[in-house]
């Protein structure tokens, strides 16, 4: 009975710290929320995506870099019952970041089911997942990624749920693929995660394989509709934005010390290309285990992290070490599972060439929660008087709070301020504070400065997509990306091309406001810096 107290207790604390304010914390949706969102009404109201494809299974469209389409579709009730706002596109992330806690707690009583203080480190596992700085800022917004961890610890959970019900593998493998439509990098993770748990647990008997069998083929089907996209042009266009592998520059220097060393047979091995992109890849894997990103600063993005706190907390670190060596010392299978989930989550995060990446890697979780209890809970065994048992959970507890409470303190009072400006926050105001005078404009023109005001013009605008498709100028540009530059006498453009011209509303930046003559209205973001300003020619 204690037990499911304290694990509601938890799932209450994890539900308050992923809900409250999420319509105004983060302050302003990304580029991509509002592209999901609007995509999702879209659906909503004619079936299809923005660009006219009916219920697209494969892939939307969107800006040019082909979403995975379920946070899309599960986006949509959202939309239905609360109207096209934050709430509704934030709302299925952070559904998904309570119900990984509750995942997290039931995949450690499967996990350690021998354990005699199972349902305790299951418990510890499921809070510091739920106050976790990682997880509670990815789960605020709308991030896929952690909606496809959502999925992941799903089939995990049916998996080891499978060694006691076999026919549970017949369904165990659908989670996996709903992951794939979920999130990028989950595509490369799902099947390397796959296979070590094929490699570190049992298999089916001869008698139940028919049942593994059977959910590979289940799982097969299902993947039909975005086989032709993972193998088409359009799925490369990210991952040749992106990756290391394209980086020239390393061509360059290998070439050049090449010469150096007068094309000598020796320097062609040691300089070679190829030395130097695995170096590069080595480097890219290795930053994700750095302490100033797990523990002290996290990940350089402010979407991802607060940039005063670490992924996840200071005193976390001596436990997760501890957690790591006693594990290893006395179950080396199951610890050998665990690292091996986390190096999996890595190994395609490594291959971008922005390193280390929260978002990429957030597979990962809550496995760094697993190995961290376990060594809480093993630093106490350590000790058999209750009396210092008792001071230390007490000096732990203490210095938990204290760093849960700065986070949060800094989270909800200083992040919004501070960051505003990363969350593309302006053009909602911009466009609240237009409404009453761009009637008397023959045309209105927004830079895109912030970037993609035609989609947020359509989201806080809530233009029906027929009117849309019907009334647009847009086109796909050479590196592949679509964009919208007119809808109706709105004109989205960038900056250095914005040409003043009589009777026209202008939203630019506040380093193009000097050709224009006349300030209607600032819009600021909330540190008090200009982000937009409005113009016209008066």
């Amino acid at each position: 009975m204690n037990t499911r107290i304290f694990l509601i207790l938890i799932l209450f604390v994890a539900s308050v710290l992923r809900v409250y304010s999420i319509d105004t914390n983060p302050p302003s949706l990304s580029w991509d929320e509002v592209s999901i969102g609007y995509n999702a009404y879209s659906i909503l109201l004619t079936g299809k995506d923005e660009h006219g494809r009916s219920f697209p299974l494969d892939t939307f469209t969107a800006y040019g870099d082909y979403k995975p389409p379920v946070p899309v579709y599960l986006t949509v009730p959202f939309v239905a019952i609360f109207g096209l706002n934050e709430l509704a596109v934030r709302l299925p992330s952070a559904v998904s970041g309570i119900l990984s806690v509750l995942l997290s707690y039931v995949i450690v009583l499967h996990l350690f089911v021998k354990h005699k203080n199972k349902k305790t480190l299951a418990l510890v596992t499921a809070f510091l997942l739920a106050v976790s700085p990682w997880h509670i800022n990815l789960s605020r917004a709308g991030f896929e990624a952690n909606i496809a961890v959502m999925f992941v610890l799903s089939g995990v959970y049916l998996l080891l749920c499978s060694r006691e019900r076999m026919k549970l593998l017949l369904v165990a493998w659908i989670p996996f693929v709903l992951a794939i439509y979920t999130f990028n990098s989950s595509r490369y993770f799902v099947p390397i995660l796959a296979v070590g748990f094929l490699l570190f647990f049992r298999l089916p008997s001869r008698k139940n394989i028919r049942f593994m069998i059977g959910g590979w083929v289940i799982a097969a089907m299902l993947m039909l509709p975005i086989i032709g996209h993972l193998t088409s042009p359009e799925a490369l266009l990210r991952f040749k934005e992106v990756n290391i592998f394209t980086d020239l520059e390393i061509v360059l220097t290998a070439n050049d010390r090449m010469k150096l060393d007068g094309n000598a047979w020796w320097s062609n091995i040691f300089h070679n290309r190829r030395v130097g992109y695995a170096l590069s890849y080595a480097t890219h894997f290795l930053d994700h285990f750095q302490p100033w990103f797990l523990f002290i600063k996290g990940d350089g993005n402010p979407k991802f992290s607060i940039q005063d706190v670490g992924q996840l907390y200071s005193v976390e670190a001596p436990f997760l070490l501890m957690g790591l060596y006693w594990l290893f010392s006395t179950d080396p299978r199951l610890a050998s599972f665990l690292l091996f989930w986390i190096i999996a989550s890595v190994v395609p995060a490594a291959v971008a060439r922005e390193t280390p990446h929260a978002l990429r890697i957030e597979n990962s979780l809550p496995v760094w929660q697993i190995f961290t209890a376990f060594g809480v809970l093993y630093f106490l065994r350590q000790f058999t008087r209750r009396t210092i048992v008792r001071v230390l959970v007490i000096g732990i507890g203490l210095a938990m709070a204290g760093n849960i409470t700065y986070y949060v303190h800094n989270y909800y009072n200083h992040y919004p301020r501070e960051f505003s400006g990363e969350w593309q926050y302006g053009y909602k105001q911009a466009f609240e504070k237009i409404k009453t005078i761009e009637d008397r404009y023959d045309k209105v023109v927004i830079s895109d400065t912030i970037g993609r005001p035609y989609m947020y013009f359509l989201f806080y605008r809530k233009i029906d997509p027929r009117i849309f498709w019907n009334d647009r100028t847009s086109a796909f540009d050479d590196a592949g990306f679509y964009n919208a530059t007119r809808y109706s006498k709105y004109y989205f453009v960038r900056d250095e091309t914005t040409v003043f011209e009589q009777n026209t509303l202008y939203i630019v930046h506040p380093k193009e406001a000097y050709k224009y003559s006349h300030t209607i209205d600032t819009v600021r973001k909330l540190n008090g810096e200009p982000a937009l300003v409005i113009m016209d020619s008066l």
